[in-house]
Parts: structure tokens; C-alpha cells; sequence
């Protein structure tokens, strides 16, 4: 029977017990083992002590047995005792912790060893005890496992993995979580450092061992790094690594090194993000057409994008400078009558959100720019509203083209009003048609009326109503324009007028009719006009046969006078010149030398005359001559004159310069006229001019194509270039001999043809004549 089953005959059977005890040696206790044990722990001393074979303490060493009474529950007594029991069995000793409550209530902790003592002769003769506190050293422990608990929790929330570099081996630890971060299974990866090493990106493994060499080295003390490692499945994540020297030897050299792995994918990927959204939105603000800016609470500017400094003309850092709202200040509504003039300072101190207001800056260069502002309030987490943002739009140019329309508008109605003009859009979809104010006037017509298309049918008076309803009915069906002059009876008054209607169909991009645009003008006062004029035609007509005939009646006078002129006065100046030649050929030398002097003069003078008559009767054959238009070269023309005036046995004979290949239109044989009469008089006026040079040609002037006759003759004074056309007006008197009709003739030629003709000249230095002929008649 074992040691616990004889403890429990004991307890059972304590007179049994006992005889046994005295049968043999050594002599058992008396008590039962629970017994013993408890006496010795309700008696134990702190130190050394012994008891007999009951448990009674006879020689402590230590504290007093009252200090350390200890009171157990019945659970914990046989605890102890089966451990007690089983160690007295063995002959070893019993050693036990425990905690007890002492007589001030406080819990201290035990440490008992138990051994039995013997004396010489071998026997049991009672039990030798050491009791010792060790209540530090359990709190100790305690603490150390609670603050190991909190570590492995905070680990485990921060979701760490820990690694334990071992420099000399090249062994390293990695925690678990190391591995479950990279979707590895237990064992399924070394933990040498060369396998974490080989799954780092190439990009970044030099700065990785750098910085590990660096702290082994000493030169760091600890470092963090941020790379990529290859997972399980083959992809690739963000972690953050961070280490330091746990240990170094005398050297400084490190040969242990600790530090932790934070994966940072999805830190890594919302920093991406953060980074691609800060971009995107520089680049919007950078890019954007509208101005944008960040105004503080206290009115100063802390953001402008560079469309705000192009707009306001001012540089970011002028208006950062410009603080305590004196921007803002300067920003002000338009005047408008009625209305107080505002800043947009005084705006944002009252808390108004603005939508697209209309604002006035100027520039610092003196340009003034009119703004579209809109404001809206930013506020931050705690939801205050930390500052304002303020969008512009630089509007100048829109201002502008409503003030033109405004004023094209304006300009419209008063140009309807003054022509008597009304303007309507039809919708053929609807049937109603909308008009100006103009054209309500002009039907008579107002709000009442029903604007439709059997309505504007309806203000057509019946005698033309059946063709405009026709017509108009057409030209929708046809898409074609319509035009009509038409009575009307007006809606108000049924008054009759006149007017006349134009219209025109437009098309959507669909290519369907939707609008008919027309204008209807009032036209009764030209109606009125155009019967006065038709009976003013009729009177005229009257008249002009009237003067006709008395037109035929002079014109045939005037061809007997240029008949009797050239009969009538020939022979008597033919006479007169016979008869004064004989008197000189016959009796000249009997005749004194002043009478054969005065006989020269008269044939002289008669000669003149005959020369004007010839002139003269040339000058009314151009005006009755049929002319003859064709096109012809004038410079060969020009050229045949030259030769049969050209004189080459005087002394200064003119030089002459033709201009080639001339064209014109017109009768030939007039302009031959012109060229000899213009030619002629150049080679008169200037043989003088020890170097005479006449020049026909042609050039341009005021954008048209003339031709000239130029010479460097005598000239004339330009006070007298209205005299050289007329009829036996001459500049230079008796100086050169002449006529005065030749240029007269000129004229007549030139006028005939529908051309011009003028003289540009200076004393002494010559004169131009300029004339145009008409141009060809189009096919």
C-alpha cells in the first residue's frame, strides 16, 4: 500500500495507526499527514526551523509563528497534502509557493521546502523547514508577464512582424506575422538573412544592405527603410522596415541587430492616390480658364492660380503682400443707378455667397476689367469655415457684345421705326408667329390679336387675300423666298395700306423647316409718291417731244448756217484773196513798199479766216458724225501722226517717243483728230526749246488708265487751264499761230466718246494733256 492510502488509514484509523507505529522504527506520526502538514505552515516562521514528528515547531529561526499564521481553504489543504504526501513517500523534499493573507490583510507569497530530519542512527524524529517571502519576486514575474502580454498585443494591433538579426551567423529570426504578411506558411521559408534579401525589388536592395553595413559598421546608430518584397504570389508589396543595434562589442561593431516590418502596401497606395489627387488638382487649378483664389478670414489672399494673376494683372506675391482685405477692397459692383456700390470686402464680412456676380477691377496698368465672381465658404474638419474661396471669370469681352447687341437692338428698333419697317418670326410647327413692336404698329394690332397664321391671312385686304394666301402657302410648301406688295386693312382702325412683305424659310440641322423670318414695310407714302411721279413722267414725256421737235427744228438750222457759212463766206474771202495776190503779182513794184505791206496783210488776214471757217465747220461735223467704236492701237495710230507732222529738215526737229502696243476703244478716226490737233500743238509750242520732246503713252492716276500727250515746251499758267478748251481762247496771243479751236475740238471728240480730258502744265517747262476714251462693252 502507498504513502496516501496508509495517510488515509491513518486519518481512518488512528488507534491502528498507532500500534503499527510502535511494532517498528521509525515511529510514525500520531497526526495525520494533512494534520502535520498544516501545523508546520500555520506555525511556520519566515528562515530555518524544525518541527517533531507532529509538525510543531520547536526552534525557529526566523519571524514569529503569529506573524505567519496561515489560514487555508479545504481545496487548498488537499492540494498540499497529496504533494506533501507523495514527496515525504519519495524521501524528497516538498517544496510549494503559495500565497497566504496576513493579520493587516495583505496577500504575501511563500516559498516552503520541506525535507525529513533524521538523526543518527537514521530515524525520523521530525521535519526541517525552510520558509522564505517571495511576494517581490512574484510581482515581479506578474508584471513582467503582463507587460510581455501588453507588448505581444500591441504587436499583433499594429499588425508588426519582429525580426533578430544574429551579425556573426547570419541566422535571423522573423516572427510569424512576418511570414503570414508575405502569405508564406510556417516553415515554408528559411529565416537566414540571405532568403528575406533575395525577395527585396532590385530597386531598392543596394540602399537596403547600405543602410545595414552602415549600423553593423557603427557609422548609424538605427535605420528605416521603405521597400518592396515579393510575396507568396509573386507580387510585389510596400513594407517599412526599421532596426538597430541591440548589442556591440568593444569595437562599437554591431553583432546583433533588431527591428520590426510594417507592410505600408495600402499607406503606400493611398499616398499614391493622395500624390495623383494633389497633381491632378495643381494641374486644374494651373489649366483652369476661370481665376481661382483662397481668402483667410482676416482678408488676406493666401492662394491665386495663374489665371487669377493674368485676369487681376497682378503676380501671386503682390497679392499675398496685399493683406487686411485691400485687394479685395478695390474689387467693386458697377455703378448702377438706384443702387449702392459695393466692395467685395464688404461682401464677405456680411457672409454672402455670391453666383456668378458682376464686379469692376482695374489693373494696376489703368485697364479697367469687369468680373464674374462666385464665392462659396471652405470649411475644415470641425465644420468651421476657415477662409472662402473665390472663383472669377474675366467677362470683359461678354460686356462688351451684350452692350453691342443692346445696342444693335436699339439700333434695330429705330431703324424699323425710321423705315417704316416691321420684322416676324413665324413657327410652322405652332402656326403662331411673334413680331416686333414696329410691325404691331404698322397692322394695328395688339396683345389681343390672334397671332397666327389664318390671323396674319386675315389683315390681307380681300382683293389681294386669295393670290398672298396662294403665293404665301407656296413659298412654305417650296422652301422658297416670298416677295409681294399687297394692301392691308389694319386690325384697329380699317384703315387701307400699302405695304410689302419679304420672307424667307429657315431649316434646322436636321434639314426641316422651322421658321419663316419676314419684314413687312409700310409703303403707302411711296405708293402715293410713285403715282405723282408716273403722272409727272406722263408730263414729262409731253414735254420732252415737245423740245424734240424743237431740237430737229434747230439742228436743221443750224446745218443751213454751216452750209451758207461754207458757201456764202468762201467765195467772197476767195475774192478777196485773188484779187489781193494779182495786185502784188502784177503791179508790185509799182505799188509803195506800205501799200504792197498792207495787200500782205489782208491776204494774210483772209487766209486766217478761211482757216477758222474750215475749223469751225470741222467742229459741227464732229458733233453730227455717226461714230464708229472699235478696238484699235492707238500707238500705231499715234505712231501715222507723228510721221506726217514730223519735219526733219528744221534745225531742232522734235524728238518723239511713242509708247508701244496701247490699245483702245473708240472711233478711229476721231481719235486720229485728237492725236493730230495734241501732237501738233506739242510740236508748236515747243519749237522753241532747243531740245524739243514730245511723249505719248499711257500711265495710271486714282487707280484708271489714261493717256497722255507730254511735251517740254512753253507751258501755261494752271490759273488759265480752264480757258485752253474753249472756243478762240488762246493763252499765248499772236505768239504762235493758231486758231483757238483746235483743243475745243478735242473736247467735243473726247466727251462724245464718254472720256475726260485735262492739262497739267508750268510756264517754261511744259505741259501734259490727259484724256480717257470708253472701255469695251461686256458680251
Amino acid at each position: 500500500m502507498n504513502r496516501v492510502a496508509q495517510l488515509q488509514n491513518h486519518v481512518k484509523n488512528p488507534a491502528r495507526t498507532a500500534s503499527a507505529s510502535r511494532a517498528g522504527s521509525p515511529t510514525p506520526p500520531t497526526l495525520s499527514w494533512e494534520q502535520v502538514l498544516c501545523n508546520i505552515l500555520e506555525h511556520t516562521p519566515l528562515g530555518l526551523y524544525r518541527t517533531d514528528l507532529n509538525g510543531e515547531v520547536r526552534s525557529p529561526s526566523g519571524a514569529t509563528t503569529g506573524e505567519n499564521r496561515l489560514r487555508l481553504t479545504v481545496g487548498e489543504r488537499k492540494a498540499l497534502t497529496e504533494t506533501f504526501c507523495c514527496a515525504m513517500e519519495n524521501e524528497a523534499q516538498w517544496s510549494q509557493r503559495f500565497c497566504r493573507r496576513s493579520a493587516d490583510g495583505h496577500i504575501r507569497w511563500l516559498q516552503t521546502v520541506i525535507a525529513k530530519l533524521r538523526d543518527e542512527n537514521g530515524s525520523q524524529i521530525g521535519y526541517q523547514g525552510f520558509t522564505t517571502d517571495v511576494t517581490h519576486e512574484v510581482h515581479e514575474k506578474h508584471e513582467v508577464a503582463v507587460n510581455e502580454e501588453r507588448q505581444r498585443l500591441a504587436i499583433e494591433a499594429a499588425e508588426l512582424g519582429i525580426w533578430d538579426l544574429d551579425v556573426l551567423t547570419g541566422n535571423c529570426f522573423f516572427s510569424p506575422y512576418c511570414y503570414e504578411m508575405l502569405g508564406y506558411a510556417p516553415g515554408q521559408m528559411q529565416g537566414s538573412l540571405a532568403d528575406w534579401i533575395n525577395i527585396i525589388h532590385p530597386e531598392y536592395l543596394e540602399n537596403a544592405r547600405r543602410s545595414l553595413e552602415e549600423c553593423i559598421e557603427g557609422r548609424i546608430d538605427k535605420f528605416e527603410l521603405e521597400f518592396r518584397l515579393k510575396t507568396n504570389e509573386g507580387k510585389w508589396r510596400w513594407f517599412r522596415c526599421t532596426g538597430k543595434a541591440a548589442t556591440r562589442d568593444a569595437s562599437g561593431r554591431g553583432f546583433r541587430l533588431a527591428g520590426t516590418l510594417l507592410d505600408v502596401n495600402q499607406a503606400k497606395l493611398m499616398e499614391h492616390l493622395l500624390r495623383m489627387e494633389h497633381d491632378l488638382l495643381n494641374l486644374i487649378t494651373a489649366t483652369s480658364p476661370v481665376g481661382i483664389m483662397f481668402i483667410e478670414p482676416d482678408g488676406n489672399t493666401a492662394f491665386a492660380n495663374p489665371r487669377a494673376e493674368k485676369i487681376l494683372g497682378l503676380a501671386k506675391k503682390e497679392m499675398l503682400t496685399r493683406g487686411d482685405w485691400s485687394l479685395l477692397r478695390t474689387i467693386r459692383s458697377p455703378e448702377r443707378d438706384g443702387d449702392v456700390e459695393e466692395s467685395l470686402e464688404d461682401v464677405l464680412r456680411q457672409g454672402v455667397c455670391l453666383q456668378n456676380a458682376c464686379f469692376l477691377f482695374t489693373r494696376p496698368d489703368g485697364s479697367s476689367v469687369f468680373l464674374s465672381i462666385s464665392t462659396a465658404p471652405f470649411l475644415d474638419k470641425a465644420s468651421k469655415v476657415s477662409g472662402t474661396v473665390v472663383t472669377l471669370e474675366d467677362v470683359t469681352e461678354q460686356k462688351r457684345r451684350e452692350q453691342v447687341i443692346s445696342d444693335n437692338d436699339h439700333l434695330l428698333q429705330e431703324t424699323q421705326r425710321i423705315a417704316q419697317l416691321g420684322s416676324y418670326v413665324l413657327d410652322l410647327e405652332q402656326q403662331h408667329w411673334g413680331c416686333s413692336s414696329k410691325l404691331r404698329e404698322i397692322l394695328g394690332i395688339d396683345e389681343r390679336f390672334p397671332m397666327n397664321l389664318q390671323g396674319h391671312f386675315d389683315l390681307v385686304h380681300e382683293e389681294f387675300r386669295a393670290r398672298f394666301v396662294e403665293s404665301y402657302r407656296s413659298a412654305i410648301a417650296h422652301s422658297r423666298p416670298f416677295e409681294m406688295e399687297y394692301k392691308i386693312k389694319r386690325h384697329s382702325d380699317g384703315e387701307e395700306r400699302w405695304v410689302t412683305e419679304c420672307c424667307e424659310a429657315t431649316l434646322d440641322t436636321a434639314g426641316k423647316k422651322r421658321r419663316m423670318i419676314g419684314t413687312i414695310k409700310d409703303i403707302t407714302e411711296r405708293k402715293a409718291a410713285e403715282e405723282a411721279i408716273r403722272n409727272l413722267n406722263n408730263e414729262l414725256d409731253r414735254r420732252v417731244i415737245e423740245r424734240t421737235s424743237q431740237l430737229v427744228a434747230a439742228k436743221k438750222e443750224i446745218e443751213s448756217f454751216s452750209y451758207s457759212v461754207s458757201h456764202d463766206l468762201r467765195a467772197p474771202l476767195r475774192h478777196i484773196n485773188s484779187y489781193s495776190s494779182i495786185l502784188v503779182e502784177e503791179h508790185g513794184a509799182a505799188l509803195p513798199d506800205e501799200a504792197r505791206y498792207y495787200l500782205e496783210r489782208i491776204c494774210t488776214a483772209s487766209n486766217r479766216m478761211g482757216k477758222q471757217i474750215d475749223d469751225l465747220l470741222a467742229l459741227t461735223r464732229v458733233g453730227r458724225a455717226i461714230m464708229k467704236r472699235t478696238n484699235f492701237n492707238i500707238s500705231q495710230l499715234a505712231a501715222e501722226v507723228v510721221d506726217m507732222i514730223q519735219d526733219d529738215d528744221v534745225s531742232n526737229a522734235a524728238e518723239f517717243v511713242v509708247h508701244p502696243a496701247i490699245n483702245a476703244y473708240g472711233d478711229a478716226a476721231l481719235v486720229r483728230l485728237v492725236l493730230q490737233n495734241l501732237l501738233g500743238n506739242s510740236v508748236k509750242y515747243s519749237s522753241r526749246n532747243p531740245n524739243p520732246r514730245i511723249e505719248f503713252g499711257q500711265t495710271t492716276v486714282n487707280g484708271a488708265s489714261v493717256f497722255f500727250v507730254r511735251d517740254n515746251g512753253v507751258g501755261f499758267d494752271m490759273a488759265y487751264v480752264e480757258k485752253l478748251f474753249q472756243p478762240f481762247q488762246r493763252l499765248h496771243g499772236s505768239e504762235f499761230e493758231g486758231t483757238g479751236i483746235g483743243l475745243a475740238t478735242v473736247r467735243r471728240i473726247i466727251e462724245r466718246h464718254g472720256g475726260s480730258i485735262w492739262a497739267e502744265g508750268k510756264e517754261g517747262e511744259g505741259a501734259t494733256f490727259y484724256f480717257t476714251l470708253s472701255h469695251p462693252r461686256k458680251a
